[in-house]
């Protein structure tokens, strides 16, 4: 019987291999052409099929997020289907996640001339598209 369970980690393992080659051994193998390891999860692995089938844009779209998720080293939370004493389950939802901690915007670094702050190179500020005018002597 089937359990449907969530784990939430950063991906440690991501593979996309061919239709019909699997994942596991005999007796927890999984019928899948995507295959994900969580750093949360332990000995399993989870995995979805990649058919040409109703399914497929939703699995392209889990697969998508997974791989943002590993290049960007970010958390996901994955909802999976494990059989009770299996190691290895079938994912049927990845949902990427944030930090809680509010995090600082990002601030654009300016050139500082006489105590003044001036736009980055490139910002398209005033100070960007015009010199200043020069002061007339009295």
């Amino acid at each position: 019987m089937s359990n449907l369970l969530e784990k939430t980690g950063k991906i440690v393992f991501l593979r996309a291999h061919d239709l019909g080659t699997g994942y596991g051994p005999p007796n927890d193998a999984l019928d899948v052409e995507a295959v994900f390891i969580l750093n949360a999860i332990g000995d399993g692995a989870y995995g979805f099929q990649l058919r040409n089938d109703d399914n497929l844009p939703a699995r392209q779209a889990m697969f998508g997020l997974l791989r943002d998720a590993f290049v960007n080293n970010l958390p996901v939370t994955a909802d999976y289907l494990i059989d009770t004493g299996k190691n290895n389950g079938i994912a049927i939802r990845v949902a990427l996640t944030r930090s809680q901690i509010a995090q600082k915007p990002p601030v654009a670094l300016g050139q500082v001339a006489h105590g003044q702050v001036m736009p980055a190179p490139g910002a398209g500020g005033k100070a960007a598209r015009s010199e200043p005018k020069p002061r007339k002597a009295r």
